[in-house]
């Protein structure tokens, strides 16, 4: 619901609303609080925040499995440029929803779960599946992209 919100997709306020919230629809019942969820953005397996806003579709080439692998609906908004070369315009509305993504992550109710690297823009070139990567694509050394 954040992911689609962000980059703009009509009917998702509400939703987003309830995200920030703690998601009481999904939790209330069970009675769970809002600060026993997890919230992020990002994970291990799928895009890199920067590639979220970087890649409308995945670059899994390097897994050997032509493309196939991997999530293909993972909405994302490259801001008009797919990759990584784009116009000073793109890249800083890279940032932006970078930025706004982060936002929303530290606000919402609940405990925020970063991504490593996520801070720092770090990428995996568009690949979402990167199980079979022991290098640079998976392994985040803690310098800015």
């Amino acid at each position: 619901m954040v992911r689609q919100f962000i980059k703009g997709t009509d009917g998702f306020s509400g939703a987003f609303a309830e995200c920030l919230c703690g998601s009481p629809n999904l939790y209330q019942k069970g009675g769970r609080k809002p600060w026993n969820s997890i919230n992020f953005v990002c994970a291990l397996d799928g895009f890199t925040l920067a590639d979220l806003v970087t890649y409308n579709n995945k670059h899994n080439l390097a897994n050997g499995e032509d493309n196939k692998d991997g999530e293909n609906h993972n909405n994302s908004w490259n801001c008009g440029e797919e990759g990584e070369f784009a116009s000073i315009f793109e890249k800083k509305l890279r940032k932006r929803q970078m930025r706004n993504f982060f936002l929303c992550l530290m606000v919402s109710q609940g405990v925020p779960m970063i991504y490593t690297g996520d801070e720092y823009g770090h990428t995996k070139g568009g690949n979402n599946n990167t199980y079979c990567h022991d290098n640079y694509v998976l392994l985040y050394f803690g310098h800015p992209s």
